[in-house]
């Protein structure tokens, strides 16, 4: 599906529905649901893990006065679907709609809410980046790489202390400067350029997501970094858990220089163990032992872990994979939630980045699209001023707002995530005038990093304007307006789809709603 388009008929209290393709896979595993009697019952659908809708079948009861609904899911040799999001309420009721799915991502999930008096429904969708290209995962990567090494490492690529023992680190922070933590660390010499460069990539990640910056040791400098990280290309991919002291060895030898390898070993030396040993995990995957290598079961020990109020994290890049570990081909590890896929091969998820901000206090970066729900931190007080400006590098990921009847005025959240190093930046003008409505774009090959309005009493409306920026190389593409995400006076939180940026904003004014 490339796009969904919507009419509503008040002669006929129902909806005609135009439904669009582009192309995906040469598709397998295909199936037909059974219906969905949205006449009885709300719809709340989504395909298996891995699945994308591609068909749709409905049928009107006049009996009823409502329509039933099945879906066909369908997936494609080594197809993955990851970073998967919600849409808000596409429609309000009786209202007509166009919700074009973001350009790399599939549909996969349908949602109704809220039937009114005339049996009409609010909508919503799911939809997931996918790709077919058969890249081992993160975990079995490592596990390759390490099977020389792997009766010295714990968890597959855990060096564990001489000095002190696996259990929970009290005190194995790297140490927090003002607003940012700074690590110090050296890369040998053995890394080509190349490898080099993927390493800085990785790097870069932490540094565009978090208040983390790891800092070259080298020169004069030397002598003011006593602990540091010491990057090697040794046998095979490994770290400590956490800062130990001194030179701490981490390896990225043959068959580890991958971003998403680079990450989940610098995230250990940052004091994260592997997600499916948190505390919690058996609420949320089952472990099969009897799939398990003997004597490798102790790899997925539980830990007394410090799980920072986050979710569990099916996506995050510490998670094994399905297989890992594996004596027969069959899954180690299963989720209890048949639409989840672990073993992600990319960088960290939305969630490792929540976390390691949380541990670290990361306050600047801590407004993601993950705390939008959060009913704290907003940027303005009501009828007061709205300015919030992401970190550098970062662009906006998410807006929320709550209205409130008595004060006629909203509350507002912008969450930000990476965006790219930036060079090109300014604040517009007011984009409109108090009751007036928003027409915005920041022009071609920029994004909106930052937001600030003004209340006015008087008129009882905002006027905005927005900070964009650009980057070198940058260019905006496929380039697509939403559907109206919220109807007055109401609740929303739209997450900037996950491979897309913000460019612009439109609203309208009602003077009789405020």
């Amino acid at each position: 599906m490339s796009q969904i388009s919507c009419s509503h008929s008040p002669t006929y209290n129902d909806r005609q529905w135009k439904i669009e393709c582009k192309a995906f896979e040469t598709t397998e595993d295909c199936s037909w649901t059974g219906f969905h009697n949205l006449y009885e019952t709300e719809l709340n659908f989504n395909c298996p893990a891995n699945h994308v809708i591609t068909g749709i079948f409905s049928d009107f009861s006049i009996q009823h006065g409502g329509r039933k609904w099945n879906f066909r899911c369908c997936s494609a040799p080594n197809f993955t679907t990851f970073e998967c999001r919600d849409t808000p309420m596409v429609n309000y009721w009786d209202e007509d709609f166009i919700w074009h799915i973001p350009g790399d991502n599939f549909l996969t999930g349908v949602h109704t809410h809220h039937k009114n008096n005339n049996g009409d429904h609010r909508w919503s969708f799911s939809y997931c980046r996918g790709t077919a290209e058969d890249f081992p995962t993160v975990t079995s990567k490592i596990l390759a790489a390490n099977t020389e090494v792997e009766s010295e490492l714990i968890e597959g690529d855990i060096v564990v202390s001489k000095t002190r023992n696996a259990a929970v680190c009290s005190n194995c922070r790297w140490p927090k400067s003002g607003q940012t933590v700074n690590v110090p660390y050296e890369v040998h010499r053995q890394f080509s350029r190349s490898e080099e460069r993927i390493i800085d990539k990785a790097i870069e990640g932490f540094e565009l997501n978090t208040c983390v910056r790891f800092v070259p040791r080298s020169g004069r400098n030397k002598r003011n970094y006593n602990d540091y990280i010491s990057i090697v290309k040794g046998q095979g991919c490994w770290s400590y858990i956490g800062r130990i002291g001194g030179s701490q060895q981490l390896s990225v030898g043959n068959g580890c220089v991958y971003n998403g390898i680079i990450q989940h070993e610098l995230l250990h030396a940052l004091s994260f163990w592997h997600e499916q040993s948190r505390s919690d995990r058996d609420i949320y995957v089952k472990i099969n032992y009897e799939n398990i290598i003997s004597n490798l079961e102790h790899n997925f020990n539980k830990q007394n872990t410090n799980n920072l109020n986050a979710p569990y994290d099916y996506g995050s890049v510490m998670h094994y994979g399905a297989k890992d570990f594996s004596k027969n081909g069959q899954d180690t590890i299963t989720p209890l939630d048949a639409s989840a896929v672990i073993g992600q091969r990319a960088g960290m998820s939305d969630t490792d980045i929540l976390m390691l901000n949380r541990l670290y206090g990361c306050t600047d970066y801590l407004r993601t699209s993950l705390n939008s729900n959060i009913n704290s931190n907003w940027d303005n007080e009501f009828n007061g001023t709205l300015s919030h400006q992401c970190p550098s590098g970062q662009a906006v990921s998410s807006i929320t707002s709550e209205y409130n009847g008595e004060t006629k005025d909203r509350l507002w959240r912008v969450s930000c995530k990476a965006f790219t190093k930036t060079k090109m930046c300014r604040w517009s003008d007011y984009v409109n005038g108090f009751s007036q409505a928003i027409n915005f774009s920041c022009g071609e090959n920029k994004v909106i990093a930052g937001a600030h309005s003004e209340h006015s009493n008087i008129q009882e409306d905002r006027r905005w304007k927005f900070y964009c920026c650009g980057a070198t190389n940058f260019i905006t593409f496929n380039c697509k307006t939403t559907p109206v995400i919220n109807f007055w006076q109401e609740y929303f939180s739209w997450p900037v789809p996950s491979s897309n940026f913000l460019t612009g904003v439109q609203s309208s004014f009602d003077s009789n709603s405020q």
